[in-house]
């Protein structure tokens, strides 16, 4: 299994100053908020690759994106199966317990693949905010917006702790092979069976892990002083401030559309289609436009900085 975790590495997206890259995560999230036509929700999942590409993080990405995957497909059965409602109508034989007939409407099939794609686009970006931002500076970033440093420090620390989750069963499950279990054979009884000790051992080693994050913070008196300092610092470039702004105006243009109007669907009146006006094409483009801004953004830091 491949760490999910922040890995330092040399890309001009990991030498990005964070606060455009947390101002770009946070236009993704509203877009994909705001907006609801499926090809605009196509479009910006997709406009999240040329990061994904430029930060050479794309073995550790698609482990997110399998698992967004995943709940997408259950997103999509789950709407079919319990929404009835839209004209394209297919009824299936037989029936289902507490639901009785199943009655699958085209509409609600759209409509699952949409919010599956909202669903991505979201997970996409806080893929990248996990891959790219070291949680030094991400902690650094927060307590510079004024931010309490004690929530901060929370919020730091649960960033951490599924990739450190992840990391742990894969180590303990080496472990168990290591000693003769065999974990992938037999009946599913037997494999679940196998697995309950990988279970106890993570309990345990998640329980220490906890007491040492405690002790190492009360050897070093944390909370006790009211004006804090710092190893290192954030410094703002004239380019990471240009990178700022354009990290947050595909945000704002998504306020903007969703005021005007623009970027909606109705899934379950009128007729299928993406319907997209001529105002609507330019938007969309403009949207990936600044998006994919980041990335030459980020390359042009990089030459600055070396030279």
């Amino acid at each position: 299994m491949r760490s999910l975790r922040y890995r330092d590495r040399d890309t001009p997206i990991h030498r990005l100053n964070p606060f455009p890259k947390l101002g770009w995560i946070i236009s993704i999230i509203i877009l994909a908020l705001v907006l609801d036509n499926p090809f605009f929700l196509l479009l910006l999942f997709l406009a999240t690759l040329p990061l994904v590409k430029a930060a050479r993080v794309e073995a550790e990405w698609r482990s997110f994106i399998k698992l967004a995957l995943y709940l997408s497909g259950v997103i999509i059965l789950v709407n079919a199966l319990v929404s009835s409602y839209g004209t394209h109508v297919f009824e299936l034989p037989g029936n289902l317990p507490l639901l009785g007939a199943p009655v699958i409407t085209l509409e609600a099939i759209i409509y699952g693949v949409a919010m599956s794609l909202r669903l991505l686009a979201i997970i996409s970006a806080f893929a990248l905010l996990t891959l790219t931002v070291n949680p030094d500076d991400m902690m650094l970033a927060m307590i510079k917006m004024r931010l309490p440093y004690k929530s901060v420090l929370v919020t730091t620390l649960s960033t951490r702790f599924v990739p450190t989750l992840l990391d742990d069963v894969d180590r303990i499950s080496d472990v168990q092979r290591a000693r003769g279990l065999e974990l992938d054979r037999g009946k599913l009884t037997q494999r679940i069976k196998s697995r309950a000790s990988i279970v106890t051992a993570l309990l345990s080693n998640s329980l220490e892990r906890a007491t040492q994050v405690a002790e190492a913070m009360e050897s070093r008196a944390f909370g006790t002083g009211s004006k804090r300092t710092f190893y290192r610092d954030i410094i703002f470039s004239p380019i990471d401030t240009a990178a700022l702004v354009f990290s947050l105006l595909p945000g704002a243009l998504g306020i903007f559309m969703a005021l005007n109007g623009y970027g909606q669907y109705q899934y379950y009146a009128g007729p299928l289609g993406t319907g997209l006006s001529p105002t609507e094409w330019w938007l969309t483009g403009l949207m990936v436009l600044l998006i994919v801004a980041l990335v030459p953004l980020s390359y042009l830091k990089q030459r600055v900085s070396l030279d």
